[in-house]
């Protein structure tokens, strides 16, 4: 048998893309909306979501995980009987659990729309989005075997058919109902998110039974109790890491705009302000995540698979090669926000206080981006707990952060990028520690960080330099920034090729009995 750091890349190649595309799609949709709602709209549109993703966070977080990792390891070792009953016990877990806080949600909608969320639109929207929990939580269970099979291009369309559809239907029924308030506007963008999911759950289920048709190997008679037991004990963590990353968000939806408001700022103000941060701000901040998220989910079920096998080697040249390539991704666009933030939310949502809001989150840009891989690199190396507990100090800071500093007139808002920027670094800071101390990782500062940071700080000067003369020179707004990312992003290139910064693809190593049973 071999490792293949190649299939690694090339799964994380495919996934990144179509997250690429899936983000440009739906950052083109964001801002559709942000110019046809408004601040404010955008700030009731994002209120539906917490109670939801919370809920969300307990179905589609540690269930695929498991069912990617025991897929892998199954698939690996060539027990197919078994791998054949991983995802329909794993869908009966989703189906009951997703009922179960279904119910519970809608028989309390109206407590959490005038308790919680403190704005009665959102009631209606909230009714009509919980029971696509069962929907998501099925097709993520789908998108967990698939990963697992290395077969990443079936989760990469699904994904890209949600998108498209979830779109054109809210567009459609925009432009045909001409709705009149905000909760009305809420009501038919919920809707295009059902019919989106709707779409993604039959394209994933029909690529599933043709996969499976294709396996050989009878399932076993036994119990699907034993292999229940498995999928929970695994997820667990896992959904504890998801469900904390969940609720700092969403106490942080909540917080927010009633913090701001104690600092002195109207109602109407608070939510503007907010729709700004989360609508605007944020989704840009996220952007370049397409590609690291994709690496992170890519990297879970090799890891898994390379535990199996104690190929501590390749585990750590892995880790490695994650490291780098994050590193990679997240200092250009650090570089990039940071320098031209500015003409950027101007240019996109005509609001000058995006980009005043977004130059300060790019300064732990890199240390979020790297605090998600690692986050992953612990799940894949069965280390959920310690990847949950260092998550939840880093929320507990945040949450302090907003609920103390948001209210104080001379910081409002950046109280809460305050927050953000010390989560991000304190939560790097400890899971780099503790996959470190778990495999004997070498640190590379130079390839890591000194090669990319030197590169994104050239790229930085020169798009600056190209868009003041650029815009100098009498062109327009987009024809400035188009020039600026682009000479930008060439001499970033140029500046890592220059001090040999390029990752490298070795070729697959065949595995030895020593490699095998090596300890790190």
């Amino acid at each position: 048998m071999k490792i293949n750091p190649r299939s690694m890349l090339y799964g994380t190649f495919i996934l990144a893309s179509a997250n690429v595309l899936v983000r440009l799609i739906g950052f083109i949709y964001q801002i559709m909306l942000s110019r046809l709602l408004g601040p404010e709209g955008m700030g009731v549109y994002q209120l539906i979501f917490p109670p939801y993703t919370i809920a969300l966070a307990l179905t589609t977080s540690g269930i695929p995980v498991a069912v990617s990792r025991l897929v892998a390891s199954s698939d690996a070792t060539g027990h197919h009987g078994e791998l054949k009953k991983i995802v329909p016990a794993a869908i009966l877990i989703v189906m009951v659990l997703g009922t179960i806080l279904s119910a519970l949600i809608l028989t309390n909608v109206n407590w959490i729309t005038h308790t919680i969320l403190k704005d009665p639109r959102t009631r209606i929207p909230l009714f009509i989005l919980f029971p696509c929990i069962i929907i998501i939580g099925m097709g993520a269970t789908f998108k967990g075997y698939f990963y697992g099979i290395k077969h990443t291009h079936h989760s990469a369309l699904a994904e890209i058919l949600e998108q498209l559809v979830r779109i054109t239907t809210v567009i459609i029924l925009l432009l045909w109902l001409n709705p009149q308030d905000y909760e009305e506007a809420a009501i038919l963008m919920v809707f295009g998110v059902v019919m989106g999911e709707l779409a993604s759950l039959l394209y994933l289920h029909t690529r599933y039974y043709y996969s499976i048709k294709e396996l050989k190997g009878n399932v076993r008679t036994s119990s699907l109790f034993p292999l229940i037991k498995s999928i929970i004990n695994i997820a667990i963590p896992i959904t504890s890491t998801r469900l904390i990353i969940t609720l700092i968000n969403s106490t942080n939806t909540v917080l927010i705009p009633q913090r701001l408001m104690a600092s002195g700022m109207t109602n109407s103000q608070a939510v503007s302000l907010f729709g700004i941060v989360s609508g605007m701000v944020l989704p840009l901040l996220h952007m370049p995540f397409t590609i690291t998220n994709a690496l992170s989910t890519v990297i879970i079920p090799h890891l898994s698979e390379e535990m199996a096998l104690g190929d501590w080697p390749s585990i750590r040249n892995n880790i490695s090669r994650a490291i780098q390539l994050t590193s990679l991704v997240a200092f250009p666009a650090a570089a990039l926000l940071f320098s031209l933030g500015q003409p950027i939310g101007i240019a996109l949502y005509n609001q000058p206080q995006v980009g005043q809001l977004l130059a300060p989150l790019t300064l732990s840009m890199v240390f979020h981006a790297l605090q998600h891989t690692l986050s992953a690199v612990l799940n894949g190396l069965d280390r959920q707990k310690r990847s949950t507990l260092n998550l939840f100090i880093g929320g507990i800071i945040q949450v302090c952060c907003t609920y103390f500093l948001v209210s104080c007139p001379p910081l409002r808002i950046y109280g809460f990028i305050i927050g953000f920027n010390l989560r991000s670094i304190a939560v790097f800071m400890l899971n780099f520690t503790a996959v470190r101390k778990l495999t004997k990782l070498q640190i590379k500062w130079v390839e890591w960080f000194l090669k990319p940071g030197f590169a994104a700080t050239v790229m930085a000067s020169l798009g600056r330099c190209v868009f003041n003369l650029s815009a100098h020179a009498g062109l327009s707004l987009i024809v400035s920034l188009a020039l600026a990312t682009i000479t930008g992003a060439a001499f970033f290139l140029i500046s890592l090729y220059s001090v040999n910064g390029m990752p490298s693809i070795k070729k697959a190593r065949p595995l030895t009995k020593q490699c095998i049973y090596e300890e790190p």
